[in-house]
């Protein structure tokens, strides 16, 4: 079997910040109906654009690492290869620090904040929803795992516990690797198809709107495929080198401006989409490898 942990480790994110809700009291709703039991309302503790810059960060942070990672059939962590570990270490380093950043902002206007609650919740303002140290509320932490492969039983476990174990760790791996290798071709896959509609004519005859990110997003790719392709996924990487051929050294601005660069980039890229298309067609345990 082959170690998928001589490749690379997982990665496990873990965010978590305040709600600033709490369910309003069911006593206090029972003079709308006389069946209080119908309503399950909530309230805002705090005006919640004081939480979005957390919030932007948090999200940012979780993009960030689904895009240059592989998932992984563990929930809540995904692999990262070993020549992306430092560099995935120091961009979530950056996004914890601009993360800590938002919580000390929101800390300072924390009282000014319960004060306008108080102004706008009338009698269902309530003291004792609002933490004393909001500040533990909020975490921003990863770690690097690495499982190791059972190749010799300790002792520890019964020989029958052990040799289940082992069979499903082996399990495990099998579904990571078809994991990775059909997630990156979904990935590619759903990017070629994206730029291919995005360089058709709409109904009304004209261009369809073209955005910088469309073609970003294809270099971006580009610059970790050759990473990410743990598995040596032969077909793939030779159509990623096939789009990289196509789109060149493409600008949006020229794929706005250049209708003939347009045209000539569409068409084959169609081609890339149409084969790209029959490979996921596939049965995914028929997934041919270099």
């Amino acid at each position: 079997m082959e170690n998928l942990f001589e490749k690379g480790c997982l990665v496990q994110l873990s965010i978590s910040k305040w709600g600033a809700t709490r369910k309003i009291d069911q006593n206090k709703l029972s003079h709308m109906t006389s069946s209080p039991e119908w309503l399950n309302a909530t309230k805002k503790l705090v005006d919640p654009k004081a939480l979005k810059p957390l919030c932007k960060v948090a999200n940012a942070a979780r993009l960030y690492l689904s895009t240059i990672s592989l998932p992984f059939p563990l929930p809540g962590m995904v692999f990262v290869p070993k020549e992306m570990i430092s560099d995935v270490d120091e961009r979530l380093k950056a996004y914890q620090n601009e993360f800590q950043d938002s919580v000390r902002v929101f800390i300072d206007g924390y009282d000014q904040l319960r004060q306008t609650a108080r102004h706008y919740l009338g009698d269902l303002f309530n003291d004792v929803d609002y933490p004393v140290d909001v500040s533990r509320k909020f975490s921003f932490a990863w770690r690097f795992i690495i499982l190791d492969v059972p190749n010799s039983n300790t002792g520890i476990l019964a020989p029958e516990v052990y040799e289940r174990e082992k069979e499903k760790f082996v399990r495990t791996m099998e579904e990571a690797r078809e994991m990775a290798i059909q997630s990156l071709r979904e990935e590619f896959g759903s990017m070629v198809q994206r730029i291919t509609d995005r360089l058709t004519v709409g109904p009304d005859g004209k261009p369809k709107i073209f955005k910088n990110t469309a073609v970003q997003s294809f270099y971006d790719f580009f610059e970790t495929f050759k990473h990410r392709n743990i598995f040596r996924d032969q077909e793939l990487a030779e159509l990623v080198s096939r789009a990289q051929e196509v789109l060149g050294s493409a600008s949006p601005e020229s794929l706005r401006s250049n209708t003939s660069l347009r045209e000539n980039i569409r068409t084959q890229m169609q081609e890339v989409e149409a084969t790209m298309s029959e490979i996921l067609t596939r049965p995914r345990r028929k997934i041919v490898m270099e």
